[in-house]
């Protein structure tokens, strides 16, 4: 590998700016575009350039009190929380340290978003509610896969939806589906990618600004040196949403 193309703390700062300057923030709002930088990176194999964002963020006007980093590492975190169900553990895990690592004492927050989770009907019920919003007359084909593999079907509604992806007491679900997109088109995953650029239009999103959101994860792509050669663009799945 040539030396002079890997990712730097130099190159994340501009890859910062210019995701800032790419986001639709005048529809998506100005604290959006964060949460697929995270996720992006973190899927893309570089996950302790989460430390850099955390600290690119925190030098910002609205982030110059503690109460403000906290509310910023929540965010940060719920999406990352929200990575584990689409790429593991230890990425997450890394990009979470990388931002330990920089935290003041003062800023760090002790709080646990699922501390009083519980398994039973009504998670399921809740993942199943979001699970209907993001694929709507699609499940029945997604979820059909699955019949003679019922451990997966059983993980999807309880857990990636019923646990991480359906709650939104941190991350609406605008913020959800940024993140969930971004972690999987990173990981250059085909039918996923469709199946939530369709779902990032479904909660609302126009096609315009989800092409924006997919051209700022073509750009994280390229820092991380990842190919993203399977997936579709939001224009070919418009048809279906």
């Amino acid at each position: 590998m040539d030396v002079s193309s890997e990712p730097t703390a130099e190159k994340a700062i501009t890859l910062f700016q210019e995701l800032e300057r790419k986001f639709p923030t005048k529809t998506l709002g100005e604290d959006r575009w964060y949460l697929i930088a995270v996720s992006a990176l973190t899927g893309g194999g570089q996950p302790e350039f989460a430390g850099n964002l955390y600290t690119y963020l925190t030098q910002k006007p609205q982030y110059s009190t503690s109460e403000s980093r906290k509310g910023l590492v929540r965010r940060l975190r719920e999406a990352l929380v929200k990575c584990v169900s689409i790429m593991g553990i230890c990425k997450p895990q890394g990009a979470i340290f990388s931002i330990s690592a920089l935290e003041r004492e003062e800023d760090k927050d002790y709080s646990c978003s699922r501390e009083h989770w519980q398994s039973g009907p009504e998670n399921t019920a809740r993942g199943a509610a979001w699970l209907d919003t993001i694929y709507k007359h699609n499940r029945t084909n997604t979820m059909k896969p699955m019949e003679s593999h019922k451990d997966f079907a059983w993980i999807t509604r309880n857990i990636t939806y019923g646990l991480y992806l359906s709650d939104h007491s941190i991350l609406d679900g605008v913020d959800t589906e940024l993140v969930v997109l971004s972690g999987i088109m990173i990981q250059n995953l085909r039918h996923e990618t469709a199946w939530h650029l369709r779902g990032l239009r479904r909660v609302g999103v126009s096609s315009e600004d989800v092409e924006l959101v997919q051209q700022c994860i073509e750009m994280v792509a390229e820092f991380c040196e990842v190919k993203l050669n399977k997936v579709s663009r939001v224009k070919d799945i418009e048809h279906e949403v």
